[in-house]
This record gives structure tokens, C-alpha cells and sequence, in this order.
């Protein structure tokens, strides 16, 4: 079984709370990729990377279960980079540094399953669309960060407050609230779901707020609480969230145990006090013990 995740490949510099300064690849298809190797799927990834850095991080791609083909290598553009900056209060600071050249619909390529997930504008709402309608009756996750973000002359990114983007036949989206809102024109929390849901036949919607996720199926809202983890990296949990999800759906097409791997993935990466990378779970006996206790404790309710 094939999952396909869309999106580049990510240089990070991350700056910590403790001032400790750390490089790592990322954005979801690293997070995405190595995830999928845990849950025994093959990764295909759709992406791009500069020439700057394909050298020097080769057999960590690898190790990331990447592996490059020719027309995946920009000679052109370096590789997409960010710095994040953590911040007391919460969140991050985060900076764009280079960019990759787009990726296109013929970039995408046949899988079981599908994450579409822009870091900054790569994949364009009209390949979003062309993806679609090519791969109709397939999985199709979609998580919106990456198009809504904009960058100022310093290189800050702030995120848009309306987004417009059709997404009639995806299967599945995971947004947090500042996302829902500018999905919507300005509705979050449960209406916010219920307004994408209606407009565009949704089958799964994942949100979430500090260490809640919410999770809407035909008409019943399920709630899961997170404990709160002591971590030293909080950096690409939603790109671990959405691939948790999306593998364990595609193998068992079972939606209420595909969101409690999904948050299982998340919380065994916290538990594992590493950072970037390094934290993605590679014991998928972990992932269940901690997704069996999240079954456990699912609050849900049904809504109009």
C-alpha cells in the first residue's frame, strides 16, 4: 500500500527556548515519509530539493525514506528553508529563508492514498484541483498551512485571514483554529467543521487547539485530550498527526482508531524527548499502546 505525500522538503533552523541551535530536515515529508515507514507503507514522495543541499543530506533523505528521482533535484532554486523561533508565551516566530520551484500535478504520482501538504505555496490550489479530479474515489488528505501563509520584506510568515480554495473531493482535512477561521470568513471550533463539512461533503475533518483534538464524522464530533508532554521541540506534530491518520485509515478503514493513531503517533514523538526528526516514532508498539489509551478516553457527541 501507497501513500503519497506532497510537499518540499524543508532545511530548518531551529532556535529553542534553552538557545540551542539546531538544523534538521523537515516539513511533512520528512515528518510524513519516515512516519509511513512505521506503519509499514510505502512512501512516495512528491517534492522538490536544491542542489545546495542534496549532497550533504542524501543519506539522511534516505534515512528519511526518500528517495530521489532525477526531476526531483532543482538545479535552479535552493532548498526551501525556515528559521523557527520558539517563543516563551507559546508558538513560534518563523521566517522564510529560500524557496524551491513549484510542484506540479504531473509531480504527483498514483498512490492508495494521498497528503497534500504546502509548506509555502508550492502546490497551487489549481494543481490541488487538477490532483482531485485525476484521483477521484481516492484518499485525499489536505492540510492548508501552506496555503494560506504570506511573507513580509523581512521574511516573516503570517498567515492570510480569508482563504479561498475549493476542495470538493478531498477526503480529509486537518486544520488548526486560526486555519478553520480564515477557511470559513471568520467561523471556528465545531460551527467552523460544520460549515466546511456541508460546503464541501467532507468525509473527515481534524481540528485542533493546544491539546485538543476534534474530529468530525457524518454528524458526530469525537474530542480527544492530550496530556501535556514536557518536550524539548513541539516542531512538525501536524505533519505527524495527518500522516498518523491518514496510514492508519488507509490500512484498517476505521476512522475512530485512525484519529487515536494519528494522536498515538503524536504523543509517543513527545514522549521521546528528541527533537526535529529524531522524534518520529520508528516502534509502532509505542504508537499503540498510546493510541489504545486515546480509545479509551474518546468523548464524542452528535450534532445537527
Amino acid at each position: 500500500m501507497k501513500l503519497c505525500i506532497a510537499s518540499h522538503v524543508v532545511l530548518d533552523e531551529i532556535i529553542h527556548l534553552d538557545g540551542k541551535n539546531t538544523e534538521s530536515l523537515g516539513g511533512p515529508i520528512c515528518y510524513g515519509s519516515l512516519l509511513t515507514k512505521t506503519f509499514n507503507l510505502k512512501s512516495v514522495p512528491a517534492t522538490k530539493i536544491g542542489l545546495d543541499i542534496v549532497k550533504k543530506k542524501s543519506e539522511e533523505l534516505i534515512s528519511c525514506n526518500i528517495n530521489l528521482e532525477e526531476h526531483q533535484i532543482d538545479a535552479n532554486n535552493p532548498t526551501t528553508r525556515f528559521r523557527l523561533i520558539a517563543k516563551k508565551a507559546g508558538g513560534r516566530d518563523l521566517f522564510l529563508l529560500s524557496r524551491c520551484s513549484p510542484i506540479e500535478a504531473r509531480d504527483i504520482h498514483d498512490s492508495d492514498g494521498f497528503v497534500i501538504s504546502p509548506v509555502f505555496d508550492e502546490i497551487s490550489p489549481d494543481t490541488l484541483s487538477q490532483i482531485v479530479k485525476r484521483e477521484k474515489n481516492r484518499f485525499i488528505m489536505v492540510d492548508p498551512q501552506g496555503f494560506l501563509r504570506t511573507v513580509n520584506q523581512n521574511g516573516a510568515v503570517t498567515n492570510k485571514t480569508y482563504l479561498e480554495i475549493d476542495l470538493n473531493g478531498v477526503t480529509a482535512i486537518k486544520a488548526d483554529e486560526e486555519e478553520l477561521t480564515a477557511l470559513t470568513g471568520g467561523v471556528a471550533s465545531i460551527e467552523g467543521m460544520k460549515i466546511l463539512k456541508n460546503k464541501y461533503k467532507l468525509d473527515f475533518i481534524i481540528s485542533t487547539s493546544e491539546n485538543n483534538i476534534i474530529f468530525f464524522h457524518k454528524n458526530i464530533v469525537y474530542s480527544i485530550v492530550i496530556k501535556k508532554v514536557e518536550s524539548p521541540d513541539n516542531t512538525g506534530l501536524g505533519d505527524i498527526l495527518a500522516t498518523g491518520f491518514s496510514c492508519a485509515y488507509l490500512k484498517e478503514n476505521d476512522p475512530l482508531w485512525a484519529i487515536c493513531f494519528g494522536a498515538g503517533s503524536v504523543i509517543t514523538a513527545l514522549q521521546s524527548k528528541m527533537r526535529g526528526i529524531g522524534k518520529i516514532p520508528i516502534s509502532m508498539k509505542l504508537i499503540e499502546r498510546n493510541s489504545t489509551y486515546l480509545y479509551n478516553t474518546v468523548k464524542f457527541k452528535v450534532v445537527d
